[in-house]
């Protein structure tokens, strides 16, 4: 079509991000200093950040996902850039909130689902991805997206461990003391 470019460059692109962060991340010495769980979650405020930044440079296919009737669909789209690169920053940040980050995160997660959903039942298509059983396919990542959230955010368990709330490594003897 004449007005939408040629399909290409952004499939899976929050994906694609995650695992090259994560992969980056475990080839910087010293790679004891790193847990999974701080890994993860660099990948996924470097992957939040990335989603948000394309919420304000390249609108059009997040306009998409949402229906005609939708109203002020620029400025939702604007607003959730925002937080997705609020919450990118956020979760980088020392702190004992991190828990409550993670559950909030969780929490957009779900709350920006329906627009997915709306993607695949509606067959809208979507600029930069493709056609077909792709949008049924990306659905499958969200509850993983959210795991993760809960899970590198420390929000899955009671108190918190150390390495969520402080960055301190978690050393051989350190974990033999506790």
């Amino acid at each position: 079509e004449p007005d939408h470019p040629p399909k290409k460059g952004k499939t899976m692109m929050f994906l694609t991000v995650l695992v090259v962060v994560y992969v980056v991340t475990w080839l910087i010495p010293p790679r004891s200093r790193w847990t999974q769980q701080a890994r993860w979650r660099v990948a996924l405020a470097l992957g939040m950040a990335f989603a948000g930044i394309s919420h304000l440079v390249m609108p059009t296919p997040f306009l998409q996902h949402l229906p005609e009737w939708a109203p002020m669909r620029s400025a939702v789209v604007f607003a959730s850039g925002l937080v997705e690169i609020a919450f990118g920053v956020a979760l980088l940040l020392r702190t004992s909130w991190r828990p409550r980050i993670g559950l909030a995160l969780a929490a957009y997660l779900v709350a920006v689902f329906p627009a997915n959903i709306y993607v695949a039942v509606a067959s809208i298509d979507v600029q930069g991805q493709p056609d077909g059983i792709y949008a049924w396919i990306r659905l499958l990542f969200q509850p993983l997206f959210i795991r993760l959230a809960l899970w590198t955010t420390g929000a899955l368990t009671r108190h918190a461990s150390p390495e969520v709330t402080t960055d301190r490594p978690v050393t051989m003897r350190s974990a033999s003391q506790v």
